[in-house]
């Protein structure tokens, strides 16, 4: 059903930008006038305004990391801000020919599903498609990746439902991308004019198009489908365009004029006839499908493996109705990047199978993105790498077996040395532990932590004077979590040697 409301208006502001509400939708938040304006939603009265200096001309508003974050032109230059509500501190990002979009004020995206994160992207405007992911959580924007494409400069951009994707629109043109490394995972259907999008909480997605004479106005898309669920054509206004005013004969649904009811079922599209606008309000779009859970699952969890092994990781996935692409992916504890190993389709048998050469311990992730019947799901395993550990002695005057173990002997007033070489990494150290034998049994004598260099080698020394004919070992250790990380499984080196 599709009714027109009438609403309140807030006037005096001239061009505003796109509205933002804070989190407890207290407050509104909008671009206008050289200055950031909230509002007051309870009274629709001004609350607070923030300048921006006189030649600062603000855009769209997001509330992230305890501040709000706008796009801005000046000078016929673009580029994005920030303002500090707490104190009124604007800072201004300077505009830059290397982030794309200098020649034209960018558009700023936030989600709740993301709260540390914003997006800025060019506008269709801009000289090419570019789009840079920031971490706002403390407040300060730091960059953290950053892609463009000529010719793909998008005339509306949303979050996805649970904040790890964005849906990009334009003239024939949409693409779902994912937030952490910008790749493509969904391609929509080219529909002509369209210009503008928004996901709603259970993650249907809604594209409308611009004046269009016949057709559908909105597009409804249920998660990574890309055939439309759901179709809405707006009514007709009524009556005959003026000959050579360009105005339709109904309405057409304005660029960015849609959006969905914050954690609820309506859908609303702003749109113009004969130079009115109207407010639309869609109560009872199709309800969302229910999918079905697909099974999938990943071999190898809790496997541990001696360092520099190639591992076989396998995924199965179970029956899905169109969609039967997998991605393997394989994050190393540390720094390193969380990367794909293997994107495809599955086997006759639902398998796909990647290789992993391990180094640390690392988490590996199977991921199917959905389809129109069968929900979007992951798995995980991790798995662990022992490191490599040798250990050589010196200082000894011969070596003989007692049995099946192999002694160094070594004169009583020598200092025996052990030279351990163990998988580098920053801050390692490894764990030298001496035992004695007495009783029947090894007894502890010393024990201590040995810091490892960067290539990989620890030296100990086995100071004092020790007794003749007592047995002692010498065990090189790397432990998880104590050995001043946690990138490797537990190992240990033995040794014995008698004096």
């Amino acid at each position: 059903m599709i009714r027109c409301w009438s609403i309140d208006e807030l006037e005096g502001y001239g061009y505003v930008g796109d509205l933002a509400l804070s989190a407890d939708s207290g407050r509104l938040y909008f671009g206008a006038s050289h200055a950031i304006v909230e509002v007051d939603t309870g009274t629709l009265a001004e609350a607070k305004r923030y300048p921006l200096g006189d030649t600062v001309y603000p855009g769209d508003v997001v509330p992230a990391g305890g501040k709000l974050w706008f796009g801005y032109g000046r000078d016929d230059r673009g580029s994005f801000g920030s303002v500090d509500p707490a104190d009124s501190t604007v800072w201004l990002d300077p505009p830059s020919k290397e982030d794309g979009f200098s020649d034209s004020q960018p558009y700023v995206y936030g989600s709740p599903a993301a709260p540390g994160t914003i997006v800025v992207s060019g506008d269709q405007f801009a000289r090419e498609g570019s789009i840079t992911v920031y971490d706002v959580s403390s407040g300060t924007a730091v960059e953290k990746v950053r892609g463009s494409a000529e010719g793909t400069a998008a005339k509306e951009t949303a979050f996805t439902a649970d904040g790890t994707g964005l849906v990009r629109v334009a003239d024939l043109f949409g693409e779902q991308i994912r937030v952490s490394d910008l790749s493509t995972v969904v391609t929509y259907p080219a529909l002509a004019r369209a210009n503008g999008v928004d996901v709603a909480t259970d993650g249907r997605i809604a594209v409308s198009v611009a004046n269009q004479t016949t057709g559908d106005d909105i597009y409804v898309f249920e998660g990574a489908g890309t055939t439309a669920m759901q179709t809405i054509r707006l009514p007709e206004a009524g009556g005959e365009a003026e000959p050579g005013s360009g105005e339709l004969v109904r309405d057409g649904v304005q660029d960015r004029g849609i959006a969905w009811q914050p954690g609820g079922p309506r859908l609303f599209a702003v749109a113009k006839y004969d130079r009115a606008f109207r407010l639309w309000v869609l109560n009872a779009p199709a309800d969302p499908i229910v999918k079905q859970t697909p099974a999938l699952a990943l071999n190898g969890n809790g496997g541990i493996f001696g360092y520099g092994t190639t591992v076989n990781f396998t995924a199965r996935l179970g029956a899905t109705h169109t969609n039967r692409v997998v991605e393997i992916w394989a994050d190393p504890y540390g720094p390193e990047a969380n990367r794909l190993l293997e994107r495809g389709t599955v086997n006759s048998s639902g398998y796909l199978t990647a290789s992993l050469k391990v180094t640390r311990n690392t988490t590996l992730t199977a991921a199917f993105a959905g389809d129109e019947r069968y929900g979007a799901r992951t798995v995980t395993s991790t798995v662990q790498t022992r490191v490599a550990v040798a250990t050589a002695v010196s200082k000894h005057y011969k070596t003989a077996k007692k049995g099946s173990v192999s002694y160094f002997y070594f004169h009583k007033k020598a200092t025996p040395k052990f030279t351990t070489t163990m998988t580098a990494y920053p801050g390692r150290r490894q764990q030298v532990t001496v035992e004695y034998w007495s009783g029947g049994k090894w007894r502890a004598w010393s024990k201590s932590f040995v810091a490892v260099k960067a290539d990989g080698k620890s030296v100990a020394a086995f100071t004092g004077t020790h007794r003749v004919g007592v047995k002692f070992r010498v065990r090189a250790a790397y432990l998880k979590g104590t050995s001043g990380d946690s990138a490797n499984y537990t190992t240990y080196g033995y040794f014995t040697f008698t004096k």
